[in-house]
Parts: structure tokens; sequence; C-alpha cells
């Protein structure tokens, strides 16, 4: 049973979405220092990351996280894997889960999942059916999570639908995130995030670049656009990891002028811009047995004059009761600084585009969506070699101000403001290697979506995922 938790979830070359605890120990020890690899562009690529390990002396991690090391090295060996993997797993609960956040990996108030999954040298692929009962978007069948990754040289380009999330941030990211299904589509990243051998290009330190394009294919204002993304993530110094990235909407096609439809690939394409920075806090601050970083991103919408987004928090790494814990305290924001009533229903949106960056009624970047200002506080517990903990308290404030306009009416959790508190609970136990439980407990203050995912103020859902 050593390791047993971390050592039968998946065989891919990289680490998905949905694995909260497996990116607390990665992050844990790039605050260290241990992991060098730029860490805030998911999926995040295994290779890099175990070559980071295995040149690690053991003797040079601090006793408090030498357990911390051992999970991510066996976790890694087991990714990464030539053994097929089978999964079966069923989720059930109460209502359709109306906010996501990474870690996340059911959607609906009922939901049958099975996939195979299996990789060698060059190639990595996964099979999965979804179905789903009676989900908000209607879509009861979908293969979401399926892909084919073939490597070439130090490359990795895939075709599929994969999950994606951009950013330091753990509750909700401003650009990407798991929140919205993700579009079948083309996906590249460098596999290894090495320094650059041009000498007017080394001052970089180790860097990754990651990008996409796929089709927007649900209900739409303008039909099936095009969706794209670049990420380009580099280390200048060790403890500071930069990023710049960029996503668009562009083409498709419309009946704007009311009698047939028309081509748009005249018309300015809808594009966000985002720079984010992780800085991991010198020793003297945090000292060793508190590793420790700090993590900003802001948007550009459309060369506003100001922040479309804006997000920042906190995050550190402790041992109490012979348990690895991890914290973070995170400020989200998707609405510009400034009073100004212009300023409204701004983020997401577009003239032109007016579903805006949203995908079957959710939206692509925030879980909350344009207009929102959330705390979050989040605590995430290593209980046992099988067993992990995660507890979130959060004060939200929904569509501040409401919608304004009939192109504004796009939200995807409410069409007037709503404050609430909310608090989640969650609770994974690996029972052996092929059986594992994830209890989820979810509480409100009130009831704040309108679109039929949410009854009552509670949640209370079970997944059991068997491997085969």
């Amino acid at each position: 049973m050593l390791f047993a938790f971390c050592s039968y979830i998946s065989a891919e070359p990289w680490i998905n979405t949905s694995d909260i605890q497996l990116r607390s120990d990665i992050e844990t020890l790039a605050d260290i220092g241990i992991i060098k690899v730029p860490v805030t562009s998911y999926p995040l690529m295994w290779a890099g990351i175990i070559r980071d390990i295995d040149s690690t002396n053991i003797q040079d991690v601090p006793v408090e996280y030498k357990n911390v090391f051992w999970r991510i090295k066996k976790a890694g060996k087991a990714a990464v894997s030539t053994r097929e993997k089978k999964l079966l797993k069923f989720a059930v609960s109460n209502r359709e889960q109306a906010l996501r956040s990474f870690g996340d990996s059911s959607r609906h108030k009922m939901e049958l999942t099975a996939n195979r999954a299996g990789m060698n040298s060059s190639l990595a692929w996964n099979v999965q059916i979804n179905r789903a009962l009676d989900p908000m978007d209607n879509d009861r069948v979908y293969f979401d999570g399926s892909y084919i990754a073939a490597v070439w040289e130090n490359w990795v380009v895939s075709i599929g639908s994969v999950e994606k999330w951009w950013g330091a941030s753990w509750d909700s990211a401003n650009l990407i995130s798991n929140n919205a299904r993700t579009p079948f589509g083309l996906t590249f990243s460098r596999n290894y995030s090495d320094v650059s051998d041009l000498p007017v290009l080394n001052w970089l330190g180790q860097w990754n670049i990651t990008g996409f394009v796929a089709r927007l294919d649900d209900d739409r204002v303008i039909n099936k656009p095009n969706f794209s993304g670049l990420s380009f993530s580099f280390k200048p110094v060790d403890n500071l990891e930069v990023s710049y990235r960029t996503t668009a909407i562009s083409n498709g096609t419309s009946d704007l002028n009311g009698t047939s439809e028309i081509n748009l690939e005249n018309f300015e394409d809808k594009r966000i811009n985002a720079i984010d920075f992780r800085w991991r806090l010198p020793k003297t601050i945090t000292s060793q047995h508190f590793p420790s970083s700090f993590y900003v991103s802001a948007t550009d919408e459309d060369q506003q004059s100001d922040f479309s987004s804006l997000q920042y928090g906190v995050t550190s790494s402790f041992k109490v009761f012979n348990y690895n814990w991890r914290v973070f305290l995170e400020s989200s924001q998707t609405k510009p600084n400034d009073l100004d009533i212009d300023s409204f229903n701004a983020t997401y949106e577009d003239d032109i585009y007016r579903t805006g960056f949203r995908y079957n009624r959710r939206a692509i970047g925030s879980t909350f969506d344009n207009d929102s200002k959330v705390v979050s506080f989040g605590v995430m517990g290593k209980l046992t070699n099988n067993q992990s903990f995660v507890l979130k308290l959060q004060n939200i404030l929904i569509n501040q101000h409401g919608n304004t306009s009939e192109k504004d009416l796009n939200h995807t959790i409410s069409s007037t403001e709503k404050k609430l508190k909310r608090i989640a609970a969650n609770w994974k136990y690996q029972i052996d290697r092929h059986n594992q439980i994830e209890v989820k407990l979810d509480y409100t203050d009130k009831v704040f979506d309108e679109y039929e995912r949410q009854e009552n103020k509670f949640n209370i859902g079970l997944d059991w995922s068997y491997y085969l």
C-alpha cells in the first residue's frame, strides 16, 4: 500500500487538472527549490519534473518534506509507465456542480465515465466516454478527456479534449480554467523546459511555450468560431516565474445582417492578454520550514484603460501533526477597478462575438464569470499515504451590478447581483489498488445559481473510481 494513493491515478505524459494534492506536492518542492521547471501551465509535463527529482540528492531535501519528495518520485514513475490503465468511475450528487475549481473532476448530478489510457516512448492516448444524467448543456454523451499525443524531439503535440489551467491561482483562473468543458482541438507544448542554447536568449532561464487551437461548436450567436491561445513562461531567476499569455476568438459565421450568413474573417478578433508572476519568497521571510510563494495575474481586454481582471494570492506549505499541509489565500476580481457603470459587463464580452469567452454555458476563464469579486481561503492536507483532504472558505460577490444591456445577458451563473458565503470540503481515500472514493460537501448561505444547477444550499456528492 505504500504511496498507493498517487501510484494508480493515471498513465499520462502530463499532470492534468484533476489532482489538487499532486499539484500541492509539486509546488511544495518548487518552493523549496528542488523542482526548477515552470509550474503554472496545465497540463504540466512530467518530463522536466522527473528529471529535477532524479537529479536531487535526498540529503538536500528538508526532513519535513522528504515524504513529499518520495510521493512525487513514485507518482512520476507510475505516470510514465507503459502499462495500460483502465478506469470506471461513477459520480453522484444531489445537484450539478455550479462552481468548479482546480482539482474538481465530476460535473453533473450523475455521470458514468470509462477510459483506457496508455503510452510508449513516442505516443500516448486516452479513450474516454462520459455519460451524464440530465446535464444543463444537454450533452448526455461526450468524449472530454480523450486524446492522442505524440512526442517529436522536444515537443508534445496532441489532438483531443484535455482540460487546461493557466496561472498560479488555485480557486479560479482568469484566462483558462477547468470550469468550462474543453472543446476538441490541437495542442502543443515543450516537453523539457531547457535553457536556450542561444546566448541572446539564455537569460530567460528555464522556459516553456504551449498553445492550442480549437473550434467552439456549442450553441452561440456566432457559429463555430475558432478559439486559440498561446502561453510563454520563463524563469529569469531561480525564484521567479513570469508568464505572458493570450487567447482569442476569431472567424465563424453569423446572420448579423438578418438575411443570410456572413463570414467574419474580416472582423477583428476578440482577444484577452494576461501577464502572470509567481515569486518564491526567500527563506529570510518564511524560513525553510514554511516554503511559500506569492502570485499575481492581470488581464487586458481590448486595450482597456484598466485591468479587465486581477488575481493575487499567497500559498505556503508546512508540517503539523506529522501531516503535510498547504494553504492559500486568494483574491479574484473580474471587473476593472474603476467604478464607472460602463466598466461593468466588460470582461469576457464583445459586441460581435456576443456569447463571449464561454462554452456550453460556462465561462472559459473565471469560475465566477465577469463582474465578480471573490476571496478564498483553502487548506489541503495529506493525511496518510492514501488519504487527502481539502477545505475551502469563500466570500463571493457574483455579477456585481447585474446585466445592463441585451448583449450582456450571458452571465453563466446569475443575471442579478448575488452575495454569498461558501464552505466546501473534499475527502479522498484510496481503499486499495483498485478502489478509490471521494466524498464532497458544499454549502452556501443562499441559492445563487439561476440555471437549474442548484435547487438548495447543500451539495453532497460521492465519486467511486475502479482501476482495472
